[in-house]
């Protein structure tokens, strides 16, 4: 290829790159410009926890204008709309865009709960990060209860039995409840039977469940289950438990 084909497909690639560039600006302007006419909120929720509903972010929406009927894109502070609307303590993430049609399109993933928390003070829900965030004015959900000395740590820890005991056969449907002591000591109740196990700490979880497991086979043999109160897995190679009266 000579030095005059070399500049001619140099120019006209300058040329095709200019003239794009022009027409993504163009379009950008465009865009910007255009009237939004409506817009649609949609709220991801977890199954079994719809804590969210669009009526609960009537006044963030507002606040930015909303309804926006016939507003030019422009004109919507859309990063500040974004950060309020993750303000709201039920939203985990919001998204918003337009269309070419001039909808505005607000997406929302509400906050999951794994666990519901009592601080003596007020219920409030747990996420998979320890983190907290209130109760719904809506709906709630069924879920484990974890009481006593919880921080954010403790929290995650107790997070971590509770998914343990739901895959163990020995506590079918997992825990219902989970308190831990001043001193880090767990006492969990089993939801398939109405006694209290006496944990300990977070460590070794397999050999205190297979102890217990090995206790109701036992337990359930004799034909006494209905009479067991307690059962406490603390204490190496053996299981110490209590009847009723």
């Amino acid at each position: 290829m000579t030095w005059v084909k070399r500049i001619v497909v140099l120019f006209t690639w300058l040329i095709v790159l200019i003239g794009g560039g022009f027409a993504l600006i163009s379009s950008q302007n465009v865009r910007q410009e255009r009237p939004i006419i409506r817009y649609q909120v949609d709220i991801q929720h977890p199954d079994n926890q719809q804590f969210l509903i669009e009526d609960d972010l009537q006044k963030i929406l507002q606040s930015a204008g909303a309804p926006w009927d016939s507003v030019a894109r422009v004109e919507i502070n859309i990063p500040l709309l974004e950060e309020n609307l993750r303000k709201h303590p039920l939203v985990l993430g919001a998204e918003v865009f337009s269309t070419w049609e001039g909808v505005l399109h607000v997406e929302i993933v509400q906050k999951q709960a794994k666990a519901r928390m009592s601080n003596e003070l007020e219920m409030i829900y747990v996420d998979n990060q320890g983190a907290t965030f209130p109760l719904s004015a809506h709906a709630s959900a069924v879920l484990p209860l974890l009481t006593g000395h919880l921080d954010s740590a403790a929290r995650v820890e107790s997070l971590f039995l509770l998914d343990q005991a739901r895959q163990h056969p020995a506590f079918p449907g997992g825990w219902t409840a989970l308190h831990r002591d001043d001193q880090g000591t767990y006492t969990a109740y089993p939801a398939w039977h109405a006694h209290s196990l006496n944990w300990g700490d977070a460590a070794d979880f397999k050999v205190k469940a297979h102890k217990a497991h090995a206790l109701y086979a036992q337990i359930l043999q004799a034909k006494s289950m209905d009479s067991l109160q307690w059962a406490d897995v603390r204490f190496a190679d053996q299981i110490v438990y209590g009847f009723r009266d």
